[in-house]
């Protein structure tokens, strides 16, 4: 039944034990209490329970939230203790009033305590109106009982000297019920169930009080079973409560969530009031007078109730008196609000505008039918009547439009953020004037893509289009000024600064309209052009005549001239045009300055010059250098494989020189399929077999033709794992190599193999990525994050990477880890391996051997 999932296991154990020791321990029990009271043994192995259970279900909450139920287990605790000292030592060595008793009331009264514990948490708790309706029900239930003449006002059968302990249960289950009754009824939408079961708990406190007055009056074995067996499933009953109670009450909301009704204590209170009149009636009709205490009782109740008629009236002339004063706050903090404030329905119909709304929207007349629509600029109301209608209102970011002012001046535009009660069709509108805000953003816009000084497009434009695709052939140019320091150190920045727009001014008088030029930085420049490296080295002279002619700066002129390095624009991308361009500036600097260099002027054509590389692949005199990726723990998870050549003349050659040079030989994809082949075996016939294994595939020089087929050749020629092996690629590498590396690289990742991004971060979101090419790594470089020393900019971003790649199940790995400081910083981010110069890299084979050899696990 779904209903005992509601049941602590704690409780299904004891409540039937517990029945079965009262009914093999009742008819053993001395009635006179000389004997062996096992009954009591067993409600103090019962209230042994509670004190557990209680003080297990308070570990899982917050110190507010738990204080009732903690309050409630120590109670169960004196309880325990009184039980068994009773049941242990009968006679007189606690006959009477003892040690036994005090422990027992303190017991006894610790639900109506935490009954009011609990009242605390609704809010605004009125006290004295609580105090007056727990007197209200204790005293009807107390006339009640008076009028029905009951043993438990009127114990005539009890002994003399025992008559007033049972009034005293009769007066003690009164106050408990109404006690419980008034505190409980009202509570918090999170405790009403654990309220309305303290009121059954009291309740079974209660019946065994009257059972107790009753074994008194009337002795006899059932109401001592019936006082034991409430005691026992009233304790019970406040693990149960304790059960359902909420875990957190750090948190202000749940205090101040809206007051909801207890069903159980509204039926509490409902009884007492309207059994009263019932009893008196009954009285009556069968012909008995009330008696004098009776009278005195109704009495009593009568007061009380108009006590708390009166109570109850200042109650509603406060809250009616706060709702005045709130309604004129809100209206005073409308009118004066600089933030506009509109009413609309669902038919864009304004119901009410604040006077700075109607300020925004140009309305002159407050009383006057408009619609939204009627003032927003005719090219922005579909929009608006789309966004409306399809979005909830306070869903995404807010909007923004052009409403035409009745004054006739220019347009203004608003920002709108909205909010809808649920079941309403009313929206509340909140209205700023951005006007000038968004004007100056647009202005910051265009100032980061545009040199403040010359009005040229900067850096990020210029990479910008060299990012964009062009059917074109392209080539960079990357300049930089001979000289221009003595114009500064001669005639002063202000002079400087002119002989910068003049070049500026020339450069573009040199280019084409579909040729960009850019400014750098300082006395460096940039020109995208397009056509061939024979158009772009003719352009290359051109600007070295240009400005090597005369300059004027104010009085002053200057022989100025410009160095210029030429670069194709080709497959591998912006960045490495313009290094490559970069490098044949500074060839040409060394040159002499006023010249033109090439590209393939520069060191990196070394490889290109030597016609052994096809020998060195073919006689395999090529060698691995391994970089490592550590766990946090220090362990290697992951070998990165680099090729490289150690050539006889002109040394140590590799990455891209070795790629590039492959490429001009159309070598490169041999290249590949040695690198695949040889770091499968090497890392194979490694002592540690979780090590996995990293292969970048560089942009540019990336063979897809039969990529995933070399990959399955050289995982099976080494026997190494699919899922030991890692591609990595850019973003770089997918943009500009063929469209059949997707497709190639879905299918080795179909056998097992791993698909590694790196250097994410630096391009386009994940989302986008995923959606192309399923991955299951990410290398991220910290040094790539933020500018230099920003270091805990840097790992804030990288933190945020992480949690995106977790919610997609990626591995990340954390690179350009320099010092111990940063590694710590990154472990503490949540990477899964560490890459850097601060471990272990440009291994060879031999040495990765040595280093895994001692840690290979047993």
């Amino acid at each position: 039944m779904t209903w005992l999932r509601w049941i602590p296991l704690s409780v299904r154990w004891t409540v039937p034990l517990a029945l079965l020791g009262l009914a093999a321990a009742v008819p053993f029990s001395a009635p006179d209490g000389t004997g062996m009271q096992w009954d009591e043994l067993v409600l103090g192995a019962v209230a042994a329970s509670t004190a557990y259970a209680s003080f297990q279900e308070s570990r899982a909450m917050d110190a507010a939230a738990a204080r009732p139920w903690r309050f409630l287990g120590i109670a169960a605790v004196l309880f325990l203790i009184a039980q068994w000292l009773a049941g242990f030592f009968p006679g007189p060595e606690f006959d009477g009033f003892g040690v036994d008793d005090v422990l027992l009331f303190a017991g006894a009264t610790a639900p109506i305590v935490a009954c009011g514990m609990l009242a605390r948490r609704v809010s605004r708790t009125r006290w004295a109106a609580i105090v007056l309706d727990g007197l209200v029900v204790t005293a009807a239930l107390l006339v009640i009982t008076e009028v029905l003449r009951t043993p438990l006002v009127n114990p005539a059968g009890a002994p003399e000297d025992l008559r007033s302990l049972v009034l005293a249960y009769g007066g003690y289950a009164a106050v408990m019920l109404g006690g419980a009754g008034a505190m409980c009824t009202v509570s918090t939408a999170a405790l009403r169930r654990s309220a309305t079961i303290m009121i059954v708990a009291v309740g079974w406190q209660a019946a065994a009080a009257c059972a107790e007055a009753m074994a008194i009056v009337a002795p006899s074995p059932l109401w001592t079973a019936a006082s034991d067996v409430s005691v026992a499933l009233g304790l019970q009953t406040v693990v149960l409560a304790a059960s359902l109670a909420p875990r957190r009450f750090a948190d202000r909301s749940a205090r101040a969530a809206a007051p909801v009704v207890s069903r159980v204590g509204l039926a509490l209170v409902l009884f007492a009031m309207l059994s009263l009149p019932l009893a008196i009636a009954c009285s009556l009709w069968a012909g008995r007078p009330l008696s004098v205490g009776a009278e005195v009782g109704c009495a009593v109740v009568f007061g009380l109730m108009a006590l708390r008629l009166v109570l109850r009236i200042r109650e509603d002339g406060r809250v009616t008196e706060d709702l005045v004063r709130n309604e004129e706050d809100f209206r005073e903090l409308i009118e004066t609000s600089s933030d506009g404030i509109a009413i609309m329905d669902d038919e864009f119909r304004l119901l009410f505008t604040s006077p700075a709304a109607r300020s925004l929207l140009g309305i002159a007349d407050p009383d006057q039918d408009i619609h939204l629509l009627d003032l927003v600029a005719p090219e922005d109301r579909a929009f608006v009547r789309a966004a409306t209608l399809n979005a909830p209102a306070g869903d995404g970011p807010p909007l923004h439009f052009h409403v035409l002012p009745g004054d006739g001046d220019t347009p203004r535009e608003l920002e709108v953020a909205s909010s809808e009660r649920p079941g309403s069709t009313r929206r509340v509108l909140y209205l700023r004037d951005v006007t000038v805000r968004r004007r100056r953003e647009r202005e910051l816009e265009r100032m980061a893509y545009t040199d403040h000084l010359t009005g040229l497009p900067n850096r990020a434009t210029l990479f910008q289009e060299m990012a964009a695709d062009s059917p074109d052939v392209r080539c960079l140019l990357v300049l930089d000024l001979d000289g221009f320091k003595a114009v500064n150190d001669v005639a002063g920045h202000e002079s400087g600064d002119q002989l910068l727009v003049d070049v500026a001014r020339r450069l573009n008088t040199l280019v084409r309209d579909d040729d960009l030029v850019a400014r750098l930085g300082g006395d460096e420049f940039a020109v995208l052009v397009t056509g061939s490296v024979d158009d772009a080295a003719e352009v290359a002279e051109r600007v070295v005549d240009a400005l090597g002619l005369p300059h004027s700066a104010g009085d002053w002129t200057f022989a100025v001239g410009a160095s210029v390095g030429v670069a194709p624009l080709g497959a591998a991308g912006g960045q490495v045009a313009f290094r490559e361009a970069d490098a044949a500036l500074r060839l040409a600097k060394q040159s002499g300055k006023g010249c033109v260099r090439l590209a393939d002027d520069d060191a990196k054509a070394v490889v290109a010059t030597v016609d052994d590389l096809a020998t060195a692949l073919a006689e395999g005199t090529l060698s691995l250098r391994l970089d490592s990726a550590c766990e946090p723990d220090g362990r290697i998870g992951l070998l990165h494989a680099v090729p490289v050549w150690q050539h006889p003349v002109h040394g140590t050659v590799r990455g891209q020189d070795l790629w590039g040079g492959a490429e001009r030989h159309g070598l490169s994809a041999r290249l590949q399929r040695w690198l695949l082949t040889e770091a499968c075996a090497a890392v194979a016939a490694l002592p540690d077999q979780r090590i996995g294994l990293a292969v970048s595939l560089p942009a540019g020089h990336v063979t897809a033709d039969a990529l995933a087929t070399d990959v399955a050749a050289a995982l099976a020629g080494s026997g190494l794992a699919p899922s030991r092996l890692s591609l990595s690629i850019t973003e770089e590498t997918l943009l500009t190599s063929s469209v059949a590396l997707v497709s190639e690289l879905t299918a080795a990742r179909a056998t097992g193999v791993r698909l590694c991004l790196d250097n994410y971060g630096m391009g386009h979101s994940l989302f986008a990525l995923m959606a192309r090419l399923p991955l299951d790594v990410v290398r991220v470089d910290i040094s790539a994050l933020a500018a230099r020393d920003e270091t805990e900019q840097a790992l804030q971003v990288l933190r945020a990477i992480v949690v995106t790649t977790s919610s997609f199940g990626l591995t990340t790995i954390a690179g350009g880890i320099r010092t111990p400081e940063l590694r710590a910083a990154a472990v503490s981010a949540g990477v899964s391996l560490l890459h850097g110069r601060a471990l272990p890299h440009e291994l060879t084979v031999d040495e990765v051997r040595d280093l895994v050899r001692d840690v290979v696990p047993a």
